[in-house]
């Protein structure tokens, strides 16, 4: 039937508990769409889920590539589709798992960006005026030039922002533009975006971040501090911790930092679905186990028809 169920939202709005009924619920095997979930060795800080579920419930585009690769939507689209196809082919439902927006708006309405030109020199002449001037400077170019693009991507993701800034050089169309052109998706897709009340995303986010510390996270910061200039050590808990270790700062201090870049990256995550062209539902001040609702809904979604 070509039908995909999306639960999506910020990071610690309880994603994962649900989508592990739901595939409980509707014989559902789970697509993770977490641009960081898909590295190897990346385990506490990127949430995954543990070994037993993973026995239990099929999961897919989790510990796919090395902490040394890079990782781009239109990777993550090509590997995707068949991966939906066979779970289809199984009388299976595919549920789509994650915050990763981008990844999602590829998933659905394709990803151009991928194909659009590269030029060395452009790239050149902003690493160039990032070195001399500075991240914060960078940015500013960017959100002039494209300000929805400026709500997805974080400040410190200098990559991404040099190349957002290439593709309008390139194109002379914002990045956001091409990628979210109002248009038909080729699935029928259900797609449910968790937003709790804010206050308790927060001290959702303060409680996980501690239990990570608790579980091991910096230990396993340790073992991968050798690749902390690779693409994989840009995601929260890992460039804050590697601060630490550089000597810079307090482990205390990296801590509540991670909780504060948590909170900002929750923020934007919110903004960019709240601006996604594609038909969702908002579950407004969404709580854990408050989930009778949502699968109702996706039961019935899937089995019409059938």
């Amino acid at each position: 039937m070509n039908k995909i169920i999306i639960i999506t939202g910020p990071t610690a709005s309880g994603k994962t508990e649900l989508s592990i009924k739901l595939a409980h619920k509707l014989n559902g095997e789970i697509i993770s769409c977490d641009s960081m979930q898909v590295y190897k060795g990346l385990n506490i800080g990127t949430g995954k889920v543990s070994e037993k579920i993973r026995a239990e419930i099929r999961h897919y585009m989790i510990d796919i590539i090395p902490p040394n690769e890079e990782f781009s939507v239109a990777q993550f689209v090509k590997m995707c589709e068949p991966i939906i196809d066979d779970i289809i082919s199984r009388n299976k439902a595919p549920i789509i798992v994650g915050g990763t927006g981008l990844y999602l708006s590829g998933l659905l309405f394709g990803y151009n960006c991928g194909n659009s030109e590269k030029s060395i020199e452009i790239r050149l002449k902003y690493e160039k005026l990032l070195q001399e001037h500075g991240k914060d400077y960078l940015f500013s170019i960017l959100r002039n030039i494209d300000p929805k693009s400026s709500k997805s991507i974080s400040i410190n993701d200098t990559k991404r922002i040099i190349r957002a800034i290439e593709i309008f050089e390139l194109t002379g169309q914002p990045k956001s533009s091409i990628i979210e052109k109002k248009q038909s998706s080729k699935y029928k897709y259900k797609m449910f975006v968790l937003s709790p009340e804010r206050r308790h995303l927060y001290a959702n986010i303060d409680k996980r971040v501690d239990k990570m510390i608790s579980d091991g996270l910096t230990e396993e910061v340790k073992s991968l501090y050798r690749y902390r200039n690779c693409q994989s050590m840009q995601a929260i808990g890992y460039k804050e911790l590697i601060d630490y270790l550089d000597g810079n700062t307090t482990l205390e201090t990296a801590t509540d930092l991670i909780k504060i870049n948590s909170r900002h990256y929750a923020k934007r995550q919110l903004t960019y679905f709240k601006h996604m062209k594609a038909d969702k539902i908002f579950i407004e001040n969404y709580r854990p186990n408050d989930d009778d609702g949502i699968i109702i809904d996706a039961e019935a979604f899937y089995t019409e028809d059938l």
